[in-house]
Formats: structure tokens, sequence, C-alpha cells
């Protein structure tokens, strides 16, 4: 039995050729499933962004509303309570020039 060299070169060369071939498969794989996670991470953000700005937008229309009726109940308090109201602004003008002032007056 003699030892043949090319032959036991192309034999070794299948088999390199196999386990290339097997990694690039594997590679693939790997590569499709990161591929797949990232298109389902990048759905998850997209809904979480939605989610949050329909959040965002709901506490924004809710601010809007108590602004609003503040804005209401303040009209009607000083229509009411014209002198009342007069003698309050006065009173803080007066707190704000005092603060404004600090320690120099």
């Amino acid at each position: 039995m003699a030892f043949n060299i090319k032959s036991e070169r192309d034999e070794f060369q299948t088999s390199v050729d196999e386990a290339v071939n097997a990694l690039r498969a594997a590679l693939a794989e790997v590569a499709s499933a990161a591929s797949d996670r990232k298109e389902d991470a990048a759905e998850a953000v997209r809904r979480a962004g939605a989610r949050a700005f329909d959040r965002f937008d709901d506490l924004a229309d809710d601010a809007k509303t108590y602004a609003d009726q503040g804005a209401s109940i303040l009209s009607k308090s000083v229509a009411s309570n014209p002198l009342a109201a007069l003698a309050l602004a006065a009173g803080a003008g007066f707190l704000l020039a005092q603060l404004s002032r600090g320690e120099h007056g």
C-alpha cells in the first residue's frame, strides 16, 4: 500500500472546502437571525415610540384642558370680584419688586 500524497492532499482540500461551506452556511443563518431580530427590535422601538407619543399627546391635551379651566375660573373670579383681584395683583407686584431688589434695598 503506497502513500499517495496527491490523493491525501485532495481529500484534505475536500474536507477544508466542506468545512468552509458549513461555516459559510452557519454564518448566513446567524446573519439572517440577527437581521430578523434587528427588524423585530426596530419594530418594538417604533411601537414603543408611538405609544409614548400618544401618551404625551394625551398629557398635553389634559394640560391644555386644565389651563383653559384655570383661566376660565380666574376670569370669572376677577369679573365677580374686581377690587379683590386688583388688590391681589398689586400685592403680588409689590412682593416681586421686593424680591427683585434683593439685599440692595
